[in-house]
C-alpha cells in the first residue's frame, strides 16, 4: 500500500524504534550483537506499514536475522518481531490463545483500511499513556501452557537456512558453504504461514504441541498408603530447600525436605498422603523453578535392613579393609572350623613358619653347652667333671646339611704376613771415615 510523504512521519503512521521488541532465543547467546538500524526501510507483514528494521548475527554459525513485524502489531499480540512466539512462554499464538481461552481474532481487523486505522489509533493511545486493553498478561496460567511452555532458550532456531544448491546436488562450494548441507524436512510444519502465526489460524506447529499436551501422562499415584515422599529431578545449585518449600507448601504440611546435591534431585515428604497426592496432582509436568523444568515422581517405600545383614556388613567391612587377602577372608567367613581343617594358606606366597614339632635343633640351641648349669643337674654335673653330651635328636629333627660352595667359586687368598716392625732407636750410627787420598782403600 502506497503511503503519503508528509513532512511529519509519525503523523503518517510511521514507526521509530530505537531497540527491537524480539526474544531471548532471537536475540542469541552473544553477550556482544553488532546490530544495524535502519529507519522506515521495510514495511510491515501484517499491517503493511514503514517501520524501523533492525539487523544482526546471533551467533558465529548463525544466519542474519531482522525484525519482520512493527512494534505496534507486536504489542497488540505480545509476541516477538522476529518468529512471532509469546514473549511470556515462548508458545505460538494459538496454543497460547488456546490454553487461555482467549478469542483475539474479532479484536484486530484484517481489512488493509480497518488494519491501519487500528494500528494509528493504538499508536495514538500508546503516545498519551493510555494502554491496550489487552487480556495478556491478565490471565492466570492454566495446566496446559504451563506443560508446553519453553524455559530455556532454543538457539537451534537460528541456524543457516538449507543449501538449495545441495538439494539439486549442484553445490561446489564444499565446507565454505554457509548454509546447510542437509535434507529440508517434508511434511506439515514446512507449510508455514507467518499471517496464520500471528493471527493464530491453521498453525501446524500449534497443532502438534496441542496434540503433544493431551498425550502426555499423569502420575498415578502408589497402591502403598505409607508412601507419603515425592522424588523432585533436575535441580540446580540455584534452587534451595526454602524454593522447594515455597512451592510444596500449598498443598499441605510438610514434614522434611532432603536434598541431595550430589545427584541433583530432592524428597519432599509430607506428613499426610492426600497433601502428596494433591500436590503430585496440581506440580506434575508443570512444576518451574527459577526457569528450571523439574521432573516430579513418587518415591520408592525403603526397604528395612535386617540386623544380621548390618552385622556381616560390618564383618566384611574389617575383612576387606586391605589387612588380609580374599583367600583368608574367604576362610574365616566360610564358617567354624570342622574336624580336620585344611593347611593354612601362604601369605602373599610367603611359605608358612613350621610348628614347634618340625623346627630344626642345633647344637648351640642346648643350654648346657653354652655353659649353663641346670639346678636339677647341679650334683651329676659337678660329679662327671664336664657338661652332659647333647641329647640325640628326636624324630623328625635334623641337623643343617653341610655348606658346598658354588661351581667356580675362588677362595679368597690367605693374607700376608709382614715382618715385625723394628724397634725405634734414638741415635743413629755415625757415617763411616772417608777413605785416605792416594793410598789404597781400607780392609774390610
Amino acid at each position: 500500500m502506497a503511503h503519503r510523504l508528509l513532512r511529519d512521519a509519525e503523523a503518517d503512521g510511521w514507526e521509530r524504534a530505537d531497540f527491537p521488541i524480539i526474544c531471548e532465543s532471537c536475540l542469541g547467546d552473544n553477550p556482544y550483537v553488532r546490530m544495524t538500524k535502519a529507519d522506515y526501510d521495510k514495511e510491515c507483514k501484517i499491517c503493511t506499514r514503514p517501520f524501523t528494521v533492525f539487523r544482526w548475527r546471533p551467533g558465529r554459525d548463525a544466519r542474519y536475522k531482522k525484525s519482520e513485524i512493527c512494534q505496534t502489531c507486536s504489542k497488540l499480540k505480545n509476541v516477538c518481531q522476529v518468529c512471532l512466539l509469546d514473549l511470556e512462554y515462548g508458545l505460538p499464538v494459538q496454543v497460547r490463545d488456546t490454553a487461555l481461552s482467549i478469542n483475539s481474532n474479532d479484536a484486530i481487523p484484517k481489512s488493509d483500511v480497518n488494519r491501519e486505522y487500528f494500528a494509528e489509533e493504538h499508536d495514538r493511545r500508546a503516545r498519551a499513556g493510555i494502554d491496550y486493553e489487552s487480556s495478556y498478561g491478565k490471565v492466570r496460567a492454566n495446566d496446559t501452557i504451563l506443560k508446553l511452555q519453553r524455559t530455556t532458550p532454543y538457539y537451534k532456531r537460528n541456524r543457516a537456512h538449507v543449501c538449495s544448491f545441495f538439494v539439486r546436488g549442484q553445490c561446489t562450494r564444499g565446507p565454505e558453504c554457509p548454509y546447510r548441507h542437509e535434507m529440508p524436512v517434508e511434511g506439515e510444519l514446512s507449510q508455514q504461514n507467518i499471517k496464520d502465526r500471528y493471527y493464530g489460524v491453521n498453525d501446524p506447529v500449534a497443532m502438534k504441541l496441542l496434540n503433544k499436551a493431551g498425550e502426555m501422562p499423569s502420575l498415578e499415584p502408589p497402591d502403598d498408603q505409607s508412601i507419603r515422599t515425592l522424588y523432585v529431578g533436575g535441580l540446580d545449585a540455584r534452587i534451595t530447600e526454602q524454593d522447594l518449600r515455597d512451592n510444596f507448601y500449598a498443598h499441605g504440611e510438610i514434614e522434611s525436605v532432603k536434598m541431595v546435591i550430589q545427584r541433583a534431585c530432592a524428597f519432599v515428604t509430607y506428613t499426610t498422603r492426600e497433601g502428596a497426592e494433591k500436590a503430585a496432582e496440581e506440580l506434575v509436568n508443570k512444576m518451574v523453578i527459577k526457569g528450571l523444568r523439574l521432573k516430579l515422581l513418587w518415591g520408592r517405600p525403603q526397604v528395612p535392613r535386617l540386623e544380621s545383614e548390618g552385622g556381616s556388613d560390618e564383618a566384611s567391612k574389617v575383612t576387606h579393609s586391605g589387612l588380609l587377602p580374599r583367600a583368608i577372608v574367604s576362610n574365616q567367613q566360610s564358617g567354624p572350623p570342622t574336624q580336620n581343617p585344611p593347611p593354612p594358606m601362604a601369605y602373599f606366597n610367603i611359605p608358612p613358619l613350621p610348628s614347634q614339632q618340625e623346627r630344626a635343633y642345633y647344637p648351640s640351641m642346648d643350654p648346657q653347652r653354652m655353659g649353663a648349669v641346670i639346678s636339677g643337674q647341679e650334683g651329676a654335673g659337678s660329679s662327671s667333671g664336664g657338661p652332659p653330651p647333647p641329647p640325640p635328636p628326636q624324630a623328625g629333627q635334623f641337623y643343617p646339611p653341610p655348606y658346598y660352595p658354588q661351581y667356580g667359586y675362588m677362595q679368597p687368598p690367605p693374607p700376608q704376613q709382614y715382618p715385625p716392625p723394628q724397634p725405634y732407636q734414638g741415635r743413629m750410627a755415625p757415617p763411616p771415615p772417608p777413605p785416605p787420598a792416594g793410598g789404597d782403600p781400607p780392609q774390610p
